[in-house]
């Protein structure tokens, strides 16, 4: 097994101090052995705290591939349940006799992709996933790339088996399968049998929409200076995009993306009266009232969330927001609230 989590390690370390790629504990990585293991990111871990020790879960991959690829669904609620009950029926013990913890809940598609597998929720690529009008840029990139688009689902049982069915699908029309997933309002994912590969990947089409976009912007520093009781940015980004866009709470009700609801609901204070809230906002100036890992967590999602928000609209670009419901539906999955409460 130690060779195994070295191997996921590997995989995963160029993306793990990046958090134009990664914010908080999003986004997964796998590895494949060959006796039928998958090492794979824990729930609620970020990147960069995986090691041989920690953050990282191990599972019987071929029972949760199986299930992926016969299953035919009929109530989403019904099989986001059954699909976990899988998933922890084969989670596997380590060198100790332990279970391993709970891994990601995006573990079904991991499953079904090849040896390698990598989802990130990049900026760049998000820069494409939240405007309505991405169809002319996906074209172009798929002259490049063999990419599938995966409409926006939630991530758990829904996002795993659209997935499974881009491939069954690309195998019954006579096609290779896909190498890239773009998740709509979400993020990307990438897949290979050469881990070389699968990182190439992501960083080759990050390249590519930043050449068709024609952004040129750096990414802001999402460092965090320690005060009495909080957190605050050391760069002014966020205050500059909260002055430009007069942010109010009305204004974060826009999802962009999962995580932002995931991390931003019912914290958000305009009031500063409100100590329970972990999120203070006065004028242009935010505040992040809890510890430095959740300080960290949010911070790089209100980060990436007002970047890319600031991109689409200063361009004249249509944005394409998360409905009503689907958000409802992810701040009452359980899985969420697991992956948020990780300390």
């Amino acid at each position: 097994m130690h060779s195994s989590i070295a191997e996921l390690i590997e995989l995963t370390n160029p993306f793990s101090s990046r958090s134009d790629l990664i914010q908080g504990p999003g986004g997964n990585t796998s590895y494949k052995s060959s006796d039928g293991k998958m090492f794979i990111k824990a729930s609620g871990f970020r990147f960069d705290e995986m090691s041989l020790s920690k953050g990282i879960s191990a599972v019987n991959y071929l029972k949760i591939k199986d299930y992926f690829i016969l299953v035919n669904p009929k109530d989403k609620v019904k099989e986001e349940a059954e699909m976990l009950q899988i998933i922890n029926q084969n989670i596997l013990t380590d060198s100790d006799g332990q279970l391993f913890p709970k891994p990601s809940m995006e573990t079904g598609f991991h499953a079904v992709l090849d040896q390698y597998v990598i989802h990130t929720h990049s900026v760049w690529t998000n820069f494409v996933n939240c405007r309505k009008d991405r169809r002319d840029i996906i074209l172009q990139l798929s002259k490049t790339f063999n990419i599938a688009e995966i409409p926006f689902v939630s991530p758990g049982f829904g996002l795993s088996y659209l997935v499974t069915d881009a491939l069954k699908q690309a195998d019954k029309n006579g096609k290779k399968r896909p190498d890239i997933f773009l998740l709509h309002n979400h993020g990307v994912i990438a897949h290979s049998n050469t881990k070389s590969h699968c990182q190439q990947l992501l960083t080759d089409l990050d390249e590519a929409i930043r050449t068709l976009t024609q952004c040129n912007t750096l990414y802001p520093d999402t460092k965090l200076m320690g005060e009495e009781n909080y957190w605050r940015p050391a760069d002014n980004f966020i205050s500059k995009m909260l002055e430009k866009y007069n942010c109010d709470a009305k204004f974060f009700e826009q999802v962009l993306f999962p995580d932002q609801t995931v991390f931003f609901k019912d914290q958000m204070d305009f009031s500063l009266e409100d100590h329970s809230r972990k999120i203070a906002i006065n004028q242009f100036d935010i505040r992040y009232k809890c510890p430095q890992r959740d300080a960290r967590a949010i911070h790089e999602t209100m980060t990436a969330y007002l970047f890319i928000y600031n991109y689409l609209k200063s361009n004249g670009i249509e944005i394409d927001l998360i409905n009503k419901n689907e958000i409802d539906y992810i701040n009452n999955m359980d899985m969420e609230k697991h992956r948020k409460n990780i300390q």
